[in-house]
């Protein structure tokens, strides 16, 4: 069943039903407001005109009586209006009847120069009030009002309406807004297909790319490189666990075929000894290759945690040469540089270095040199190890470092000793890598420089 509490078309659905709402609500306010304002400008204007009318009989007749009558004829058909004209000595004048009249005047209306809104009965009145002179010598003080029920009655329509109006767009602006984002999410669906039809053999297949909106181009090419990236791995995987399992035959198939060989027959006491101290060499085999994939099982799961010491980098390649020298009987070793130290840890730091060196002294042939580089690079100690002898192709630089790797197909070793190397490089926060310097190839390595220099 699907969860609509985290569906996107739900929440986008209600959030564009939400907007129409506040959008409508909002243009209901304002349109309610201007509707009224306009009909107070229209009742004001109304009203000035009546003030006026009075204002003209009252200039014109001589006498009360003629006043009344003659402004109550003006008057007439003037539905919704009242009016009230006091003098000093009573009443004057009132419109229509005189109980609306009294309650009007009763209501002591202030002067002022905008109409004021007053409640009488049952009823809402705009009101005006008026000190004028007239014709007979005498002050009148006029007060009139103009019925609203017809324009409340327009706003109270007119807001049932905006009421219906905004109901009727959130509900419509929820059912397109929903129908807009199914039809917007077919490319993510694809997505989606797409992704489920990928498996463990079948990661060359990549999610098309030229009919998927901008908005998702990003995603799906990130996708596509993931799927590259897990490409990869997955091949190197198998690369690597077949390379270990023809690593781990050789050994385990020259320990049988030789037990097999000696309980053949009866043989000698010597015999036996032969054969225990070569099994014995073909378990040390084991052994090493075993301890190196375990340390590189570490390094892959960052548990490779190296201590952090100060070294001084000069006696520990001295060291390093004088021990391994012993290989390179006929390979001239130099080492050069300036005396500076590194934050790590001694025996990681050995052997990583000491994996390079044993590289280069197979690889270099008779008569060759090896020069051992120290010196400052920036924030980093480079220890830089060249050798003359046949240059690693460029193809060959990308993968030299992986496992069981090894580019000369005579040589001896597991592949596993530039491996560990990186490892350990890369567990010193350090990088290591090979280019091609003069007619030499040279390994180099970058560690951070310890706090200050140490000497001898």
């Amino acid at each position: 069943m699907k969860d609509w509490r985290h569906s996107i078309t739900l929440r986008l659905s209600l959030a564009f039903a939400l907007l129409a709402t506040l959008v409508f609500a909002a243009l209901g306010i304002y349109f309610s407001r201007a509707a009224d304002a306009h009909m107070a400008e229209l009742d004001a204007h109304d009203l000035f005109g009546k003030l006026a009318l009075i204002g003209h009989v009252g200039a014109q007749e001589k006498s009360a009586e003629a006043f009344a009558a003659r402004l109550g004829d003006a008057l007439t058909g003037q539905n919704g209006l009242i009016v009230t004209v006091n003098g000093g000595s009573g009443p004057v004048f009132k419109w229509p009847t005189p109980q609306l009249a009294e309650a009007l005047a009763a209501a002591q209306v202030a002067l002022g120069s905008a109409p004021r809104r007053l409640a009488l009965g049952d009823a809402e009145y705009r009101v005006m009030a008026a000190d004028m002179e007239s014709a007979w010598g005498q002050a009148v003080h006029v007060v009139i009002a103009r019925d609203m029920r017809h324009h409340t009655d327009f706003l109270d329509q007119l807001q049932v309406d905006f009421r219906f109006a905004i109901l009727a767009a959130a509900l419509l602006t929820a059912i397109v807004g929903a129908l807009v984002v199914r039809h917007g999410l077919h490319p993510v669906r694809d997505m989606a297909r797409a992704a489920g039809r990928i498996s463990a053999g079948q990661l060359a297949k990549r999610i098309p790319e030229q009919k998927v909106p901008p908005e998702l181009a990003e995603l799906v090419t990130a996708f596509n490189a993931m799927l590259g990236r897990l490409e990869e791995s997955f091949q190197r995987l198998s690369d690597f666990s077949a390379d270990l399992a023809h690593e781990l035959r050789t050994p385990i198939h020259s320990l049988r075929m030789q037990t097999e060989v000696s309980l053949s027959k009866a043989r000698h006491a010597d015999e036996y000894r032969d054969l225990l101290a070569s099994n014995l060499e073909e378990y040390e085999r084991l052994a090493r290759i075993i301890a190196d994939m375990l340390l590189l099982a570490k390094a892959d799961h960052g548990l490779l945690v190296p201590q952090a010491e100060p070294l001084a980098l000069m006696p520990l390649c001295e060291r390093l040469i004088e021990y391994y020298g012993l290989l390179a009987e006929n390979v001239n070793i130099q080492l050069v540089g300036d005396e500076i130290a590194v934050q790590g840890d001694r025996l990681m730091l050995e052997r990583a270095i000491g994996n390079v060196l044993v590289n280069a002294i197979h690889h270099t042939p008779a008569a060759g040199a090896i020069v051992v580089k120290i010196e400052a690079v920036g924030d980093m100690a480079e220890i830089a190890i060249a050798n003359t002898g046949k240059a690693i192709a460029a193809d060959a630089r990308l993968r030299v470092f992986d496992r069981f790797v090894r580019l000369d197909s005579g040589s001896e070793g597991t592949g596993l000793g530039l491996a560990i190397a990186r490892s350990i490089v890369l567990a010193h926060r350090g990088e290591i890598a090979v280019r091609l310097s003069g007619q030499a190839t040279e390994f180099y390595m970058r560690l951070p420089l310890a706090a200050g220099l140490l000497t001898n």
